[in-house]
């Protein structure tokens, strides 16, 4: 079974969009500028592609893993994902806003940052390995 262009291209773009979200982490934390277009842009596409993607893969099951597989993965990623966008919107609205007022806030609240950070990662490669084990396992 070959992926759907769409899942194909989500894949891709939300590739992209973490490395516009890392390095928009890292532009703020290490050098105290928040690159607010990068960033504003990174939410924005979350916004209207990737919820439009999850709605549209909602009702669409493979059957080419296993249901424990499809489960597990699933469920992490599923969960994590909608709770990783809603904290991307929180979490970047304040930094935004700190930022403008002159506050390195990545680095205020360092520890905010990196469990931010760790999540978001766990929520990529739970993503990249759902598709991979759905479309060429």
């Amino acid at each position: 079974m070959h992926a759907p262009i769409y899942s194909t291209v989500t894949l891709v773009a939300e590739i992209f969009v973490s490395t516009a979200i890392f390095y928009s982490l890292y532009q703020g934390y290490k050098h105290g500028k928040f690159p607010e277009k990068l960033a504003i842009g990174a939410v924005v596409y979350e916004i209207f592609f990737n919820i439009s993607y999850m709605l549209y893969r909602v009702p669409a099951h493979s059957s080419r893993i296993s249901e424990t597989t499809r489960k597990l993965l699933g469920g992490i990623h599923g969960g994590l994902s909608l709770l990783m966008f809603v904290s991307l919107i929180v979490f970047f609205s304040l930094a935004l806003h700190n930022y403008r007022m002159g506050v390195n806030y990545f680095r205020v609240h360092r520890y905010l940052t990196f469990v931010f950070l760790f999540f978001w990662s766990i929520s990529i490669v739970s993503g990249i390995s759902l598709y991979f084990a759905e479309y060429y396992s």
